[in-house]
């Protein structure tokens, strides 16, 4: 599964779609900005401030699920307007903050470890350890523990695809799925994101304004690397239906 291939095929599926998904991503900044700025006016340290933070903090997960479906509806040539994302999302709260809460379920334990690595180096750095064998033993401890959390939250990043496509599942099923389905694929997974290194390069140079163009790439190539993946599982349980028959 090249980047490569999976990048070509997000560019083909973008073609002709390139005002809609841009649209899409402007809606969603246009929101987020809107937040910002009430904020803004509310005063930081405020109570306003902080029910609106809070508030932010609730939404933010089926906006960004909204987000996905978007584009996976953008992506199969399905009907999507510029601000769909909102209903779709808030259509499937629930469903959002239930896969955020199982997979966050699944990584409490990788998370424990990084906050207690750095605890421990921060603890090493205030006793003012001068032993270099310490140092970089400690560096390397931080270093492998987000490795881990990093390779670790890698199995559920297909949970929400799973949650769009398949509705009779549960938010656990849809987290457990994404488990299974991306055991062996995470290694594609970060070289799909790390070729995307450059693009981004270039969209900070801009000023961000490539951000518009290189978010919704990213997320149709994910859409893709995600029906990669499911096809192959669907084929497999069409033959397992077929041979029961």
């Amino acid at each position: 599964m090249p980047p490569s291939e999976i990048r070509k095929e997000a560019r083909e599926s973008l073609n002709g779609n390139w005002g809609k998904a841009v649209c899409i991503v402007l809606a969603y900044m246009l929101i987020t900005f809107l937040i910002g700025f009430v904020e803004g006016l509310a005063g930081e340290g405020t109570i306003l401030y902080s029910i609106i933070d809070l508030a932010y903090a609730i939404i933010s997960v089926p906006l960004s699920f909204g987000l996905i479906i978007s584009f996976m509806k953008l992506k199969r040539g399905e009907e999507v307007k510029a601000f769909g994302f909102l209903k779709d999302g808030f259509s499937k709260f629930g469903k959002s903050w239930g896969i955020t809460w199982h997979t966050f379920v699944r990584l409490l334990l990788p998370i424990v470890c990084l906050v207690l690595t750095i605890i421990l180096m921060t603890v090493l750095i205030l006793l003012g350890s001068k032993s270099a064998i310490i140092t970089i033993l400690g560096i390397a401890l931080y270093i492998a523990t987000l490795i881990y959390v990093v390779s670790r939250s890698f199995l559920y990043v297909l949970a929400y695809y799973i949650g769009y496509d398949k509705p009779e599942l549960s938010s656990k099923e849809c987290v457990k799925k994404s488990e299974e389905l991306m055991t062996g694929n995470r290694g594609n997974y970060f070289l799909l994101q790390l070729s995307f290194i450059g693009w981004a390069i270039l969209a900070v140079l801009s000023l961000c304004i490539g951000m518009l163009w290189l978010t919704p790439y990213i997320a149709i190539a994910e859409v893709c690397f995600y029906d990669r993946i499911v096809k192959p599982e669907v084929k497999k349980i069409d033959e397992e239906v077929k041979m029961e028959e």
